[in-house]
């Protein structure tokens, strides 16, 4: 009676071994099989290191380019005389308006109070507001005068009033 395994080309091979020789081989082929997989997670974990670097680059450009816009911005808005008018496209551009009257947007915030908005270089003064402990953009005093002819913009002004037989209630 035949068996499978007396047709496997491996049989011939194996019956020639010893057991001893068979074991070493396996021995081989297992240290060989764990070299290969300790090779394929290196190739992993490298992968793995390369795109978290190339991650941790990219933020750092990005980073580093929106730093030089802000500071490309500053720059512009300390250049910006505010005002309306001026000759030519480079007045225009760098902010150097002649007319009397500012180029500046006032907004009534819910609060009452106006946020100014220059419309050239678009810098922002917001005025304090002491409930939340938040104190005048620098400058806001001036620009809140600023003579413009824009119509001002404005939202729903609200206040809220707090009363003891409010908080009587409530308890």
């Amino acid at each position: 009676m035949s068996t499978e395994f007396d047709n496997d080309p491996l049989k011939s091979v194996l019956q020639n071994k010893t057991n001893a020789d068979v074991l070493a081989e396996l021995s081989a082929l297992e240290l060989e099989e764990k070299q290969l997989d300790l090779e394929i997670k290196r190739e992993t974990v490298s992968k793995i290191r390369a795109q978290r670097q190339a991650k941790l680059d990219e933020a750092r450009a990005k980073m580093i380019a929106t730093k030089q816009f802000l500071a490309q911005r500053e720059a512009n808005q300390a250049n910006c005389n505010h005002r309306k008018g001026g000759i030519g496209a480079e007045a225009v551009m760098r902010g150097q308006g002649t007319d009397a009257m500012y180029s500046v947007i006032k907004h009534k915030l819910p609060c009452n109070r106006y946020f100014v908005l220059c419309q050239r270089c678009g810098k922002e003064w917001h005025p304090a507001q002491p409930l939340f402990g938040i104190k005048a953009t620098p400058g806001y005093d001036e620009a809140i005068r600023f003579p413009s002819d824009n119509t001002p913009s404005g939202s729903s002004t609200f206040m809220f009033e707090r009363t003891d037989n409010l908080v009587a209630a409530q308890e």
